[in-house]
C-alpha cells in the first residue's frame, strides 16, 4: 500500500517535471509586440492600465477556500472509516484552522 503510495507520487513529480520542460522548450523565446498589449474584451484599452492591485478580499477568499476543503475533509472522515486512532489528528486539524478563521472574525485584515 505504501510503495503504490510512493510509486505514485514520484510518477505525478516526474510528469510535472516532464509537462514543465515541455512547456519552456516549446514556449515562444521572443513574442510579437502586439501579443504583449493588455485587451479589453478583445479591443486595445481606451485609458492606461492601473497597475495598482487591491488585495482587500483575496484574504477572505483564501480563508473561504481553506474552509471549503476543510469541510470536505471533515465529510469524508465522518462518512468513511472515521478511526478513532486518528480522532487527535483531526482534532489537532480543526484547532489549527480556527486560528485564521478567528482573525478573520475579529476583523483582523481591516484597513
Amino acid at each position: 500500500m505504501l510503495y503504490s503510495f510512493i510509486v505514485f507520487i514520484v510518477v505525478m513529480a516526474l510528469a510535472g517535471f516532464i509537462l514543465w520542460v515541455m512547456s519552456v522548450a516549446v514556449a515562444p523565446k521572443n513574442p510579437h509586440p502586439v501579443k504583449e498589449d493588455t485587451y479589453e474584451c478583445g479591443l486595445p484599452a481606451p485609458e492606461p492600465i492601473i497597475s495598482s492591485i487591491n488585495f482587500q478580499y483575496y484574504f477572505y477568499a483564501i480563508i473561504f477556500i481553506a474552509m471549503d476543503i476543510a469541510g470536505v475533509f471533515f465529510v469524508l472522515y465522518s462518512v468513511g472509516k472515521g478511526d478513532p486512532k486518528f480522532g487527535w489528528i483531526f482534532i489537532l486539524f480543526s484547532l489549527l484552522l480556527m486560528i485564521p478563521l478567528t482573525y478573520v472574525m475579529v476583523g483582523g485584515n481591516r484597513r
